[in-house]
């Protein structure tokens, strides 16, 4: 895992789906996983989402630590300690608003692409808008999209 630092994120894709399509493969696919990569904070006072119907629990991850918020350089070893690649197909990332998840998603789907064929037949998605939203005209997340607006099952600690 040493080589995280010299993977060429530039040859590597990560798809942004929309959070609807992102829970239909969570809850029909025994080979998808949700990892949400926000901090302790935000799952503790923002809500989490919940794995009701969804065939795995939710990964939670974090990428950066409240209040630095400085990626962990860790993050890729926690991560790969709690997925396992061999039963995976689609790995889904989330965070507030999309911006932190697409990072995470883009180093394991690096780190995937530099394993050579061992691991080529999973796919990282990023979901867009993450489980906030976006911001409105007034500032407010959580009112025109992502996935607390989406209706998806969620649940506040």
């Amino acid at each position: 895992m040493n080589n995280q630092n010299n993977i060429d994120y530039n040859r590597h894709e990560v798809e942004e789906v929309v959070p609807e399509f992102a829970y239909e493969k969570l809850t029909s696919c025994d080979r998808s996983f949700l990892v949400d990569v926000r901090t302790w904070a935000e799952w503790n006072f923002v809500g989490t989402p919940v794995c009701q119907n969804m065939k795995n629990d939710v990964i939670f991850c974090e990428w950066a630590s409240f209040p630095n918020m400085v990626k962990k350089p860790e993050f890729l070893e926690n991560l790969l300690s709690h997925l396992n690649l061999e039963k995976s197909d689609n790995i889904f990332f989330i965070c507030r608003s999309g911006a932190r998840s697409f990072q995470a998603a883009l180093e394991l789907s690096g780190f995937l692409g530099n394993s050579g064929n061992a691991f080529s037949g999973i796919s990282c998605f990023n979901v867009k808008y993450g489980f906030e939203g976006g911001l409105s005209d007034h500032s407010k997340r959580g009112g025109i999209n992502g996935w607390k607006f989406s209706n998806l099952p969620w649940q506040q600690l």
